[in-house]
């Protein structure tokens, strides 16, 4: 059941870039009810995973494979679209952020043989305020500059939670890198 959770966020990036796609507001809402919901179905999956006690490596990996996708995909489309640049920098350290912890885990997972990198409070952190910044980005069209201010700083708290996040995966698992 959890891993069928997972796999629908995946394809609910889908419709969600079909609907930012149109630059409608009607669509604009409808994509990000669709991501808002993706995103609740990150904390869904885990916990049910661990109640029913169908926690496995296949659903760790695709749990991780999902939110990458959720966060990354949508956010280079809805950039692709923009016509405003100042949000790249920030979009760019989120996404290299991402890339660096997976090929983090993949590395560790094959020179341990398993992967020590827990989940921590501040990723938990990080994931929820990409998901807000993002949900701030489909909607700023319908909005006035004031609202995309604010989604630009928004996108530099996340990418600043994104280089702490990083950071403090490095510093406790600095001993695993050899």
């Amino acid at each position: 059941m959890a891993n069928y959770i997972t796999i629908s966020r995946i394809f609910l990036i889908f419709p969600i870039l079909y609907l930012v796609s149109d630059q409608n507001a009607g669509s604009n809402w409808a994509a990000l009810v669709l991501f808002i919901i993706a995103g609740m179905t990150d904390h869904f999956d885990g916990y049910i995973a661990r109640k029913t006690g169908t926690a496995s490596p296949l659903g760790a990996l695709l749990d991780l494979i999902a939110d990458k996708l959720l966060i990354c995909v949508p956010m280079i489309f809805l950039l692709s679209l923009s016509d405003k640049n100042d949000l790249l920098f920030p979009a760019m350290v989120i996404i290299s952020r991402e890339l660096i912890v997976s090929s983090l885990r993949q590395f560790l997972a094959e020179s341990l043989g398993t992967n020590p990198i827990k989940v921590s409070l501040i990723a938990k952190s990080k994931t929820m305020m990409q998901i807000v910044a993002l949900s701030f980005f489909m909607i700023s069209p319908n909005f006035n500059e004031t609202f995309y201010l604010l989604t630009q700083l928004l996108f530099w708290v996340a990418a600043y939670i994104s280089v702490h996040s990083l950071y403090d995966y490095l510093k406790t698992y600095k001993n695993n890198f050899k």
